[in-house]
């Protein structure tokens, strides 16, 4: 890639960068969350001495890791594609803009699968073979032919 290339490629600004990275920090946490809760409850299974009354201490953090994974997500989507381009706000000029970057790895992508089949298209070509000329008409026709592809006399 050529430096003045380099230079023209879309940025994801870093407040978008940091929103993202936030959003993802909740998701690891609510995950965290999530899984501790049900480890207090399963090691605090067989103790209901005093029945339901006394809930183990640790039931309300796989509800609050649900609560995290969900907002942690929609930060996500908002750092990654923008505000216009997560859905948030309705305003197509600025959802393009927001999803630039992205329209044009995809872009780059597809240019670069377009230039690899016309260069494989070349190698598949098949091989001219020996070809033998019909002493009745002039034609070309194959080696092995037995008859003229035009005219029908033997060769």
């Amino acid at each position: 890639m050529k430096t003045s290339e380099f230079r023209k490629r879309p940025e994801i600004s870093p407040g978008r960068k940091a929103l993202y990275y936030a959003g993802m920090g909740l998701v690891g946490l609510g995950i965290i969350l999530f899984l501790g809760g049900f480890l207090s409850a399963v090691s605090s299974f067989g103790d209901f001495g005093r029945g339901w009354e006394r809930l183990p201490r640790g039931f309300s953090l796989p509800i609050i890791g649900v609560v995290l994974v969900i907002i942690g997500g929609f930060l996500r989507a908002a750092g990654a594609r923008g505000l216009a381009g997560s859905g948030i706000l309705l305003d197509p000029e600025k959802a393009r803009e927001d999803l630039h970057p992205y329209t044009h790895a995809v872009g780059g992508m597809v240019q670069d699968a377009v230039k690899g089949f016309r260069e494989s298209s070349g190698d598949n070509a098949p091989a001219e073979g020996v070809k033998v000329r019909c002493p009745h008409c002039r034609a070309l026709n194959d080696e092995t032919a037995k008859f003229c592809g035009q005219c029908g006399q033997a060769l």
